[in-house]
C-alpha cells in the first residue's frame, strides 16, 4: 500500500512539473470535488489540464478502467484531437503505475452523434430493422417540408411539416415545441423515413432518446457503465444532445465539463443559451475558471486584449482593473483604400514572416471583402476562398452531395482505403465537372485535403470510427475544418468558418457600424445613432453579448497577432455612406497605434 502511495506521490509530481505552477489548473486535477464545470478559454491550457485530470483520477483509482470514462464534444473531429493527445500524454503521465494503461483502445471518445450511432446499433432493431444497418441508411435534410415530400411520395403534408418545423425547432431552441412533439417526430421517421432506408441527423439523437425512455435496461446499462462523463465544447451544445446527457448523468456520475461561454457563437444552429450556468444549477458543479493565457504570454498586448474583451463580457464598457493593450488600428478614406492596405499589410508580414499563415476574417460577405478579394486578385497574389458559414446553401449542398456519395460507396466497399477516398474525390469532381464557381473549386480542394489528413492523423482510428468520422463530417458541414491545413499562406474567411482554427496571424477589416456588429446583429437595435459611443440597456444585453463573442472567436484565432483595420466611406447595397467605427473598438483600455 506504501508503495501505490510512493506511486502515487511520483505521478502527482509529474504532473505538477507539468503545469509550472498554474493554481487553476493544479485545483482542477486534484480537485476531490467529483462534479466539475471548468470555465476555459482558448489558449488557457484546457486540454493539457483535462489530460492530467483524467491521469490523476486513473491512478487514484477514481477512474479504475479507463473504459468507464464517456468524452463526448461538439464535433467528431475535435473528438479524435482529444483521443489522439489522451493516448499520447496518459501513458507517460502514468508509467510508474505499475500497470500497463491501454488508453487508446479503452477510452470512448466521440461526439453526441456518433455516441447515439453505437447504440442504435447495438440497440436500434428494438425500434426498426433498419437501424441494424445504420451506417448505409441516406442522410435526409428533414429542414424544408418541399423537399421532404419531393423525395418520399408516402408522407403527407402534415408529417412532413412536423419533421421541418422539429428540425426549426431545435435549430431555434423551441423546448417546449420540441418536448411536446418529439414522440411524434420519432414515429414519422420510423414509420415513414426508415423503410426507405434513410434518417433525419436530429433523428440519431431523438431515437436514442426513444430507447432510453422505453427501454429502461439500455439506459441503466449505460449509466452502470459510464460512470464518469467529460464533456468538452459544452458551450456548443444544442437542446437535444443535452437532453441525452440529462439521460446519462445520475447522482452518483462523476461530471468535468469544459467550456468558454463567450465562445458561444454558435447559436444559429440551436447552442443553448447560458448552458454553463443552467448546467452548474442542475448537476451541483463547482465552477473554476481557468485564468492564465499562453498562447499570448509573450505578448502583452494580445494578452491584455484577450483580458480587455473577457471583462466587457461581466461588465460592458467598464474597466475596473485599469487593464490596456495597444493595437493596430488603422482607418481609411474609403473601402478601395482599405482594401489595398489589407493585401499590403498580408504582404508585408509574409515578407518579416515567411513560414506564415495570414487569416482574414469577415463578419459576413459584403462590398468590403469583394474589394479585398479583387485587389488580392488583381496583383496576382494567391489566397483560399473561404466566405461560407453553415447557413449558406451551396456549402450545404456540398457537404450531402459528399455524404450521399460516400454511403452509396460503403455499400459495396465497407474498408476506408485510400482507394475508396480517390473514388470519392473522383465521384464529387464528375458531379461539379461544369461548375467552376471560386467556392466549388474552395471545397473541392478541402474536399482533398480532408481525405489526406484522415489516413496521416487518424490512422490509429478503427474503421468504424474512420466510418463516423468521415459521415460526420459531411452530416455537420464540417468540411470547412481543413482549412486549418491548407499550404496557401492567405486565408480569406467569415468567422464562424473559422471558429476552432488557428492562424499566426489575423487580419480584422469592416471594423464599421454596420459591419462589426453588424446592423442585424446589435447596431440596428442600439438606440446611440451614429456616435458609436455604446450604453448598455437590457434589451439590447443579449444581442451586445452575442456580437461580443463572435468578435471574441475572431481575435482569438490569432496565436500571434491581430490587426484591425476600417474605412470613413462604407459601399452598401444603398449607396456610400459615412459611417463611425465599431463600438468594439472602442471598449476600454484599447488604445490605437496607427501605421499609416
Amino acid at each position: 500500500m506504501l508503495m501505490y502511495q510512493n506511486e502515487i506521490e511520483i505521478i502527482k509530481s509529474r504532473i505538477e512539473n507539468k503545469h509550472q505552477g498554474d493554481e487553476k489548473q493544479l485545483e482542477i486535477i486534484f480537485s476531490p470535488n467529483k462534479r466539475l464545470l471548468v470555465e476555459a478559454p482558448a489558449g488557457y491550457g484546457k486540454t493539457h489540464t483535462m489530460v492530467s485530470r483524467i491521469a490523476y483520477l486513473i491512478s487514484i483509482g477514481k477512474l479504475p478502467v479507463p473504459k468507464k470514462l464517456l468524452a463526448l464534444t461538439f464535433s467528431v473531429n475535435a473528438a479524435y484531437k482529444i483521443k489522439k493527445d489522451v493516448s499520447k500524454n496518459i501513458p507517460e503521465l502514468l508509467q510508474d503505475l505499475g500497470k500497463q494503461i491501454n488508453i487508446k483502445e479503452k477510452i470512448y471518445v466521440s461526439n453526441y452523434h456518433g455516441f447515439c450511432r453505437s447504440i442504435l446499433k447495438k440497440y436500434g432493431h428494438r425500434l426498426h430493422p433498419a437501424l441494424s444497418n445504420l451506417d448505409t441508411l441516406q442522410s435526409v435534410d428533414d429542414s424544408r417540408s418541399d423537399s421532404i415530400m419531393r423525395i418520399f411520395n408516402n408522407i403527407s403534408i402534415d408529417e412532413a411539416n412536423v419533421l421541418s418545423e422539429f428540425n426549426a425547432g431545435v435549430k431555434n431552441i423551441k423546448g417546449k415545441y420540441l418536448k411536446e412533439n418529439i414522440d411524434k417526430y420519432n414515429s414519422i421517421v420510423i414509420s415513414k423515413l426508415l423503410i426507405k432506408n434513410a434518417i433525419p441527423y436530429n433523428a440519431i439523437i431523438t431515437l436514442t432518446i426513444k430507447l432510453f425512455k422505453e427501454q429502461f435496461g439500455i439506459l441503466e446499462f449505460y449509466r452502470n457503465y459510464y460512470t464518469s462523463i467529460l464533456v468538452d465544447e459544452f458551450q456548443d451544445t444544442n437542446l437535444l444532445s443535452y437532453w441525452l446527457l440529462n439521460f446519462l448523468i445520475t447522482d452518483k456520475t462523476n461530471i468535468l465539463l469544459l467550456g468558454d461561454s463567450l465562445q458561444r457563437i454558435y447559436g444559429f444552429i440551436g447552442a443553448v443559451p447560458n448552458l454553463l450556468s443552467h448546467a452548474q444549477n442542475t448537476f451541483n458543479l463547482q465552477l473554476i475558471s481557468l485564468e492564465k493565457n499562453y498562447r499570448f504570454a509573450s505578448n502583452e498586448n494580445m494578452l491584455q486584449l484577450d483580458k480587455i474583451i473577457r471583462q466587457n463580457a461581466i461588465t460592458p464598457f467598464d474597466n475596473p482593473n485599469n487593464l490596456k493593450s495597444k493595437v493596430e488600428f488603422n482607418i481609411y478614406d474609403n473601402q478601395e483604400e482599405e482594401a489595398l492596405q489589407v493585401v499590403i499589410k498580408s504582404q508585408k508580414i509574409l515578407q518579416n514572416d515567411s513560414f506564415a499563415k495570414v487569416a482574414i476574417l469577415a463578419k459576413q460577405r459584403g462590398p468590403n471583402i469583394e474589394h479585398i478579394i479583387k485587389t488580392f486578385n488583381h496583383n496576382k497574389i494567391p489566397f483560399f476562398y473561404g466566405l461560407f458559414t453553415d447557413e449558406d446553401a451551396e456549402y450545404i449542398i456540398f457537404n450531402r452531395k459528399c455524404l450521399y456519395e460516400f454511403i452509396e460507396l460503403l455499400k459495396s466497399n465497407s474498408k476506408i482505403t485510400k482507394k475508396i477516398g480517390k473514388k470519392h474525390i473522383d465521384k464529387i469532381r464528375e458531379i461539379y465537372i461544369n461548375n467552376d464557381s471560386v467556392l466549388v473549386k474552395a471545397l473541392l480542394e478541402l474536399l482533398e485535403i480532408f481525405w489526406v489528413r484522415l489516413f496521416v492523423d487518424y490512422s490509429f482510428l478503427s474503421n468504424e470510427d474512420k466510418i463516423n468520422l468521415i459521415k460526420d463530417t459531411f452530416e455537420h458541414n464540417g468540411i470547412k475544418q481543413y482549412m486549418e491545413f491548407l499550404n496557401t499562406s492567405i486565408i480569406i474567411s467569415t468567422v464562424h468558418a473559422a471558429k476552432g482554427l488557428e492562424w499566426d496571424y489575423v487580419i480584422l477589416p469592416d471594423m464599421e457600424k454596420d459591419s462589426f456588429p453588424n446592423w442585424y446583429g446589435l447596431c440596428g437595435k442600439c438606440k446611440n445613432g451614429n456616435d458609436c459611443n455604446f450604453v448598455m440597456t437590457k434589451d439590447i444585453e443579449k444581442s451586445f453579448f452575442e456580437e461580443l463573442s463572435v468578435f471574441y472567436v475572431a481575435v482569438t484565432r490569432a496565436k500571434k497577432q491581430v490587426f484591425f483595420t476600417a474605412s470613413h466611406k462604407q459601399l452598401t447595397n444603398r449607396g456610400i455612406f459615412e459611417k463611425n467605427y465599431s463600438c468594439f473598438m472602442k471598449l476600454p483600455g484599447i488604445e490605437y497605434i496607427q501605421t499609416v
